[in-house]
């Protein structure tokens, strides 16, 4: 007996029990089933967001019909640049500044009765795919020491704060975390310490031209990691990476030491390091060696080592929250990108799998579609046959699973397919990943134009079917061109056998930095002793929630 000789209700039935993706691939293989579920705004809305690479929140307060026009709009803001409101900001230039959790922050030293202190302002931002709120939260704080950098998960209500201290004679250097609750500044109940001190390998006082800072905080569940880099001259430098349980305050037993490094918590059980390492490099601890180092009397020397090709390791988190160094995969990049000079895993600011969205939304990125994107720069002499200056290897974060007993190593040729490697422009900055879509700007360079000068912003959307939402919101054609509050162009493009979009605006005002939420686009504008701040915000306003 055919499925389609059954009757429009007993297939409405069993459409209702398909999941998106399902429902998607049963609409594609059948025109008749797209037909029947274009004209149920329940099955329509699932359809839509298979399409958009989107999945549907836990707990919404709004009907499925309810639903779909911001899912539809939100989309349509994206691929066109078109953003619904427009919050600025004008600060004086403050110390650090950007976006974590669907917050704004930024921190400056600040006097207050003689006493200098650090300010660190917190700015809830706008979400169309939420219910509406009276007001967006803000908040102030200040404290006794200088904020290096922030990092906020409002679903547990913590934030991370981290600082350096610098020895007054002949001391370690060290890193602090302090575990706190978002709303009060004070020590976040659920840690039993207020702080967690890591000792880095460096000592006493810095020589002229050598700077530390904090690479990144991330948080994960009750994991936090944190990494911390040294700077010597000529971009050369090191990186060292611990993780920590921030419910415990105890550190993991092994640590990474690298002179390019990146890391990436992917879930409980997986950790994701980036590294560039030696030839000669034999450790079996799992740890990466960087290249040697001597201290002298005037400085740090590095001692430069021959490199092999720099090489993604997945390492085993398991459940007494120790790295087991016998459980890794190592995937290796291509033999002939052993001279690059910049290698880093591009943040990724969607909802990763198994962490609970905030109350109400109504739908958000589908984490199993989550983007890996890794960003290699190669010296200008040293560019290799058939790439390009900067590009950008994008991968499924799904694609990395946690290792089983033992060691595995990969070469690029049995898992090059996996991976979509992206030419970018020679003078795009500012990377930010966001679900499937990657967004950075471009410097503009023009004659006599010096005072002001311009910028493009550019959106590549990597969903795997980018092409049909734009084809769905516009008459085919090669570009697609969007005269709204910017002037923007939407094109096609392939990489390998895949069709992705990119948009990209003419030009805007001069860009310092990007920011990217799953609701907005940040631009920041650092210009004579301030900071303009800008948040673009995508979709559709919501009014009273709609009741199913």
């Amino acid at each position: 007996m055919s499925l389609f000789s059954l009757s429009r209700e007993l297939l409405l039935i069993i459409l209702e029990e398909l999941d998106p993706v399902s429902l998607l691939h049963f609409c594609k293989s059948s025109r008749y089933i797209h037909i029947i579920v274009v004209n149920y705004s329940t099955l329509l809305y699932r359809y839509e967001l298979a399409l958009s690479g989107m999945t549907d929140g836990i707990s919404s307060f709004c009907s499925p019909r309810a639903r779909l026009d911001p899912l539809l709009r939100h989309r349509k803001g994206w691929l066109t640049l078109n953003w619904t409101s427009e919050d600025r900001l004008c600060i004086p230039t403050p110390t650090i500044v950007g976006v974590s959790g669907r917050f704004l922050y930024h921190a400056s030293e600040s006097s207050y009765h003689g006493i200098f202190q650090w300010s660190l302002h917190i700015y809830e931002l706008r979400s169309y795919r939420t219910p509406p709120v009276a007001k967006l939260q803000y908040c102030k704080f200040n404290l006794p020491f200088e904020i290096r950098k922030v990092a906020i998960d409002p679903v547990q209500n913590l934030l991370v704060l981290a600082e350096l201290h610098f020895p007054s004679q002949d001391g370690p250097i060290t890193a602090s975390l302090h575990f706190l609750d978002m709303w009060t500044c004070q020590q976040h109940p659920q840690a039993q310490n207020l702080r967690f001190q890591f000792q880095t390998d460096w000592w006493g006082t810095l020589p002229p031209g050598h700077r530390i800072s904090i690479e990144r905080v991330q948080i994960y569940g009750i994991m936090v990691g944190l990494s911390v880099r040294l700077g010597v001259e000529e971009g050369e430098g090191t990186t060292e990476l611990v993780l920590v349980n921030w419910h415990t305050g105890i550190d993991q037993r092994q640590r990474f030491t690298g002179d390019l490094l990146s890391f990436d918590i992917l879930s409980e059980s997986c950790l994701m390091v980036l590294s560039h390492p030696d030839e000669d490099e034999d450790d079996d601890s799992g740890e990466s060696a960087a290249s040697t180092w001597e201290r002298g009397p005037d400085g740090l020397y590095l001692h430069e080592r021959g490199k092999r090709s720099p090489q993604i390791t997945i390492h085993h988190i398991v459940d007494d929250r120790r790295l087991c160094s016998a459980q890794v995969i190592s995937y290796d990049l291509p033999e002939s990108w052993k001279a690059i000079s910049f290698l880093q895993i591009c943040p990724n600011t969607s909802l990763k799998p198994n962490v609970t969205p905030p109350a109400g939304t109504f739908f958000h990125s589908d984490p199993s579609q989550r983007a890996t994107v890794i960003l290699v720069e190669f010296p200008s002499h040293s560019i290799p046959a058939r790439c390009s200056k900067k590009m950008a290897l994008v991968m499924k974060e799904s694609f990395f699973q946690p290792p089983s007993l033992g060691d595995r190593s990969l070469p690029w040729e049995e898992w090059q397919n996996h991976c979509t490697v992206i030419h970018l422009p020679d003078d795009s900055h500012a990377f930010e990943v966001v679900g499937r879509k990657l967004v950075f700007f471009q410097s503009v360079s023009e004659e006599n134009f010096v005072a002001d000068s311009r910028s493009r912003l550019h959106v590549l959307d990597l969903n795997d079917h980018a092409a049909e939402c734009l084809r769905s919101i516009a008459p085919l054609s090669s570009t697609w061109s969007w005269n709204e509050k910017w002037a923007t162009a939407s094109k096609i493009f392939k990489a390998g056998a895949a069709e992705f979009i990119k948009t990209s605006t003419t030009q805007v005002q001069s860009i310092t930095w990007v920011g990217a939420t799953e609701d907005a686009v940040i631009l920041y504008n650092e210009r004579d002793g301030q900071t303009v701040i800008r948040v673009l915000t995508f979709g559709t306003p919501q009014h009273t929630p709609h009741v199913p």
